[in-house]
């Protein structure tokens, strides 16, 4: 028994231990910047918080219910000081009427029936505005958000994952939908409560109110205390949330390798021991919050023995009435409530503030375009020629592991570049620079003499058409996959891309043809089919510089053969850079670059005689 004492304390020891806060620090200005998302959506929100304050207002009637049926309406004593304040007003004319209706039970309950009713339906319409308002903020929220995030340089997407940037943009968002929704609506009515009933309840005893309001600096204590660890518990376990759901995202996309390895079992171990993490996480939350909310029970529960007790000695010398008590009483419970409400406020809000941290973490990143603008890197060209000049080109994805060094080539318009060598050789890498998805430590790149740099991410990106290995179709018809890059092209446009390459036939003789769903990244089709898609993406674009990522990878030689032609046309007297281990692509090219280890080993203008073992076709 000692022993478990022992694990108990410790266990509640490590439990009040503030934890290491590991998010960037977030304070109630912060909140100045979400302003922004409420702005368009403000009037159904401030309506809602107008009716709050009405119904608030008339809630607040209720209480005194309960002193007019027992001093007016019962006793028939209360009528002495209301008879008093009417003729200090020299309101006389109206003192029949007033007391007739104060002592009639029936009106007294009838008008209490008559509140009731008009509290209800106002509040009908205030939780619809307020419905409304939470659904447009997380709407201005999340399509700004995920606007935000595609915005973002290609680094930043390896560096997080999927399932980690989803969680932001669905499970953070929703924290401040409640932040201005609930959490506004319920502090409007607490202080409306507070304020007003601290008055009545001054009127009522000033000697009892003393007790009741100086509840209010042990509440402050309490929540301050807990407030922070709650808080810190909060973001680590949000944090550890989004880990799940990368892994969950992860596992479900790689579903075929772990069934052909038959790693089920240690995929569900990896991924249930973060979800006991979060799971320990949130109790160790829970039991935060139970013990700041016994914490100010008992407080209430003090507070309230004291009020009771100087009470009835109120009553029993005659300063109070039975109707003043029971009024007071009821005002308590009201001002304790809006007390709990507004002390518990702050640590409510530690969850909350939690995942705006999250959020303002995204937000606190500049977008690449916008990058482009702060740096001076907007240029846009009249006229793309196609000449490209490397110089001294050097990068790394990691500081100290050079991925390319000391690269010098260059590209003349119209020429079309073979990149090979080995895997890692940094052929891919040499084309993200190209389309600006890295900038270079060092050294420079030129396009049409213009440093790439200067130039537009956005407007360099439209001008170029890329065909990757890994061929990625969204979950859409066939027609829209091909339109992607060029979303106003005609249906006669798509079929005459679909035709040169070699796809029109195999889309035909689908049940729905062009409007055929391909599926979740195409899954409902062929990898050749998906490949030929892309490439037919490529000739409705049209652009002015083409990329080839071993763009004929996934297709057997007869069909290879059959598109070659077409991919020719297409290259036409444009700029091309193929990334290619097959003889059929190498040969049509003006220039290949022979890469390895980062570095070009060679430059041939002309298909070589021999090349390292490595470059087998």
């Amino acid at each position: 028994m000692v022993e478990r004492g022992k694990n108990t304390n410790n266990y509640l020891k490590e439990i009040l231990k503030k934890p290491e806060f590991s998010g960037t620090e977030f304070s109630y200005k912060d909140i100045l910047f979400f302003i922004q998302f409420v702005r368009p959506v403000w009037k159904p929100g401030l309506l809602s918080l107008i009716l709050t304050i009405i119904t608030a207002g008339l809630g607040s009637l209720l209480p005194l219910s309960s002193k007019v049926l027992i001093d007016f309406v019962i006793m028939k004593e209360g009528f002495q000081r209301v008879n008093h304040l009417l003729k200090s007003f020299n309101l006389e004319s109206i003192i029949p009427f007033a007391r007739h209706y104060l002592e009639s039970i029936n009106l007294v309950v009838l008008s209490i029936l008559v509140i009731g009713i008009i509290i209800g339906l106002i509040g009908i319409f205030q939780r619809y505005l307020m419905f409304r308002f939470q659904q447009e903020l997380t709407f201005n929220l999340q399509t700004t958000l995920f606007g935000h995030l595609l915005r973002f340089p290609m680094s930043f997407f390896k560096k997080k994952q999927t399932g980690y940037l989803m969680s932001r943009v669905s499970d953070d968002v929703d924290a401040l939908q409640y932040l201005f929704s609930q959490n506004l609506s319920q502090t409007a009515t607490s202080i409306f409560y507070l304020f007003f009933g601290a008055a009545i309840l001054i009127t009522l005893s000033v000697k009892l109110s003393i007790i009741a309001i100086s509840i209010l600096p042990v509440y402050v204590f309490i929540n301050y205390y807990f407030g922070g660890r709650i808080r810190s518990v909060s973001f680590n376990e949000r944090e550890t949330n989004a880990q799940v759901s990368k892994d969950i995202q992860e596992v479900l996309s790689g579903v075929e390798v772990i069934k052909a390895y038959a790693s089920e079992e240690r995929e569900v171990k990896k991924v249930s021991g973060k979800i006991r993490s979060v799971i320990n996480a949130r109790l160790k939350s829970m039991i935060l919050s139970l013990l700041s909310n016994y914490s100010s029970r008992v407080s209430q529960l003090i507070s309230t023995i004291l009020i009771m007790w100087f009470g009835a000695r109120e009553i029993m010398k005659g300063s109070m009435t039975i109707g003043d008590y029971v009024a007071f009483t009821a005002y308590v419970i009201y001002l304790s409530n809006s007390v709990k409400n507004l002390s518990t406020l702050h640590i409510m809000l530690q969850p909350i503030f939690a995942s705006l941290e999250r959020l303002m973490e995204i937000f606190r990143l500049i977008p690449e375009f916008k990058n482009d603008e702060k740096s001076g890197s907007s240029a846009i060209l009249d006229k793309v020629k196609g000449e490209f000049k490397f110089e001294n080109v050097s990068f790394s994805y990691e500081e100290g592991s050079p991925v390319l060094e000391n690269i010098n080539f260059t590209v003349q318009p119209g020429d079309i570049i073979a990149l090979v060598g080995p895997s890692g050789a940094g052929k891919t890498t040499l084309v993200n620079l190209i389309l600006k998805f890295y900038i270079p430590q060092d050294g420079n790149i030129y396009l049409d003499g213009h440093y790439l740099r200067d130039i537009s991410s956005k407007w360099l990106r439209e001008q170029m058409g890329v065909v990757s290995q890994e061929v990625f179709l969204f979950n859409d018809t066939i027609e829209n996959n091909i339109k992607y890059g060029y979303p106003q092209a005609t249906k006669e446009e798509v079929i005459s891309a679909a035709k040169k390459a070699n796809i029109h036939e195999d889309i035909f003789s689908l049940p729905f043809e062009y409007d055929t769903e391909v599926g979740e990244r195409g899954a409902k089709l062929s990898a050749g089919q998906r490949q030929r898609i892309s490439i037919a993406r490529a000739f409705l674009k049209n652009p002015s510089i083409l990329i080839f990522d071993e763009p004929t990878s996934a297709l057997d030689i007869d069909t290879e053969s059959l598109i070659k032609d077409s991919l020719i046309k297409l290259m036409g007297d444009r700029t091309t850079f193929i990334i290619s281990h097959r003889l059929s692509f190498t040969d049509i090219a003006s220039k290949i670059l022979i890469l390895e280890k980062g570095r070009i080993l060679e430059i041939k203008t002309q298909h070589p005689a021999s090349l390292p073992p490595y470059s087998r076709y």
